[in-house]
């Protein structure tokens, strides 16, 4: 086949035959498609903190034409009191005690006002003042965008809406709830004021609008399609079509892995005299083609080697919740319903407590899979010059002293049951690998990391 080296500046060469069936590859065009979001507005525009409080406000207000109505405030307030730490005080705790998530669905909350920017004592504006007639409460919302939560600015909110509240009669009998929102970024500060005063929110309540929103759609609500975009952009939800998209490109960044990184240096390279215009070489086909469809380029350059499996297991599992650590030479994949099963051990250290891996390793190097307790060595970044994809070596983790005490002993009855190897080895060892195959090709290794993941379902099932 022929090859051809790129015309800018770079280090590579693409295989032509292959960039021109890459370009021809139905799965490009649906990627393609999949990418086009000219409905989205959220793409076009990046709305500024002042938006986005509008945009907040139009969602909390359950009389918009948003079609939710009262739903996206009852997400908020449920996800609030699913928020409420233990060594809380002031009155959240007591509003919190009556507004609980079965009141909340059970409450209609059509009456609220939702009171932007609203003013409380000179120099101080609340970002939300939502106020009950009838359910006679008052919640207030300071909502960061893209900085940081003060610890100053919120002690002085607090005490400026205690001291509204006592002097107004029209509050009298009013519960009131104190909530700090923003897009995560406070979320591991240690400030006094918000630990011990006021329920921390990040934007992952909108999921479950833009859940809804997607359900309305298809019954034909089109004002569904602003809430979504919204929604999706803030929570980090990933709609089915988005997954669609992510398994497509996975595919293809599997089968066309050599032509990623000349692919990404085209989406770089500027027009610069313009030579690539002239349409006369494989390399300006490619150029044109990065120009042309730069998220594609971007999207596909981004995936790891193995990031394939994770989509493969989303597809066959859609109702679980895959975690995994991915880099070109290896994946380590976890199953977040298993979180349960977890503990520190005697270190203080905390693990996955058994976990699927399959790693590439040069033919020629040492297995590093041997029962050790380091867990954490990585082959070298090297480790797969040279190497053949039947090269794979697939296994299950085990660290037994991380498994939560409770269920240890089931546990590891039914995982010695199962995995027959255990019964022998070091007994005390830190970490087991088990269930090891060798030598697997990329073609098979889905199929057995799928097998090891359904022994350990097994497993746990008769723990």
């Amino acid at each position: 086949m022929a090859t051809v080296g790129v015309q800018w500046d770079s280090q590579y060469e693409f295989n032509v035959d292959a960039f021109h069936k890459f370009v021809g590859d139905p799965d490009v065009g649906k990627a393609i498609e999949a990418l086009k979001r000219a409905n989205d507005i959220f793409d076009i525009i990046e709305p500024q903190e002042t938006q986005h409080s509008q945009i907040l406000q139009w969602l909390l207000n359950p009389r918009e034409g948003h079609g939710q109505g009262d739903a996206i405030f009852k997400d908020f307030l449920t996800a609030a009191w699913d928020n409420l730490t233990d060594d809380g005080d002031g009155p959240n705790v007591e509003f919190f005690e009556h507004w609980t998530p079965a009141r909340i669905s059970l409450t209609g909350f059509h009456s609220i006002l939702v009171l932007r920017e609203y003013p409380i004592e000179t120099g101080n504006h609340l970002d939300f003042f939502i106020v009950d007639p009838v359910n006679h409460f008052i919640i207030v919302v300071e909502n960061k965008y893209r900085a940081k939560q003060e610890n100053a600015q919120l002690y002085r909110y607090r005490k400026s809406v205690e001291k509204l509240v006592s002097q107004n009669p029209a509050f009298k009998n009013y519960s009131v709830a104190l909530i700090a929102l923003d897009k995560g970024r406070s979320r591991n500060l240690k400030l006094p004021e918000m630990k011990k005063y006021w329920v921390y929110l990040d934007y992952s309540w909108l999921e479950a609008g833009a859940s809804r929103a997607e359900a309305q759609l298809r019954r034909g609500n089109k004002s569904a399609n602003l809430l979504i975009s919204y929604c999706q952009r803030q929570s980090g939800y990933m709609p089915q079509a988005e997954s669609d998209a992510d398994y497509i490109l996975s595919k293809l960044a599997r089968e066309y892995r050599g032509l990623l990184e000349p692919l990404a240096d085209a989406r770089m390279a500027p027009l610069g005299t313009g030579e690539n215009l002239a349409l006369n070489s494989a390399a300006s086909h490619m150029w044109v083609f990065a120009q042309h469809h730069p998220e594609l380029v971007s999207r596909l350059t981004r995936l790891k080697n193995l990031s394939f499996v994770k989509s493969e297991f989303e597809r066959d599992f859609p109702n679980h919740n895959f975690d995994c650590e991915i880099n070109n030479l290896s994946i380590n994949v976890f199953d977040n319903a298993w979180l349960g099963y977890m503990q520190q051990d005697k270190t203080g250290t905390t693990r996955w407590p058994f976990h699927l891996r399959a790693r590439l390793l040069a033919p020629s190097s040492p297995d590093n899979d041997a029962d050790t307790d380091d867990d954490d060595q990585e082959p070298a970044d090297g480790a797969a010059n040279g190497a053949s994809l039947d090269c794979y070596t697939v296994l299950i983790v085990y660290h037994e002293h991380c498994v939560e005490s409770g269920k240890a002993s089931r546990v590891h009855r039914a995982m010695v049951q199962e995995f027959k190897e255990l019964a022998s080895g070091r007994q005390n060892a830190g970490v087991r690998r088990i269930a090891r195959i060798k030598g697997v090709a990329e073609g098979d290794l889905y199929r057995e990391l799928q097998l090891r993941y359904r022994q350990l379902l097994s497993v746990l099932e008769r723990a």
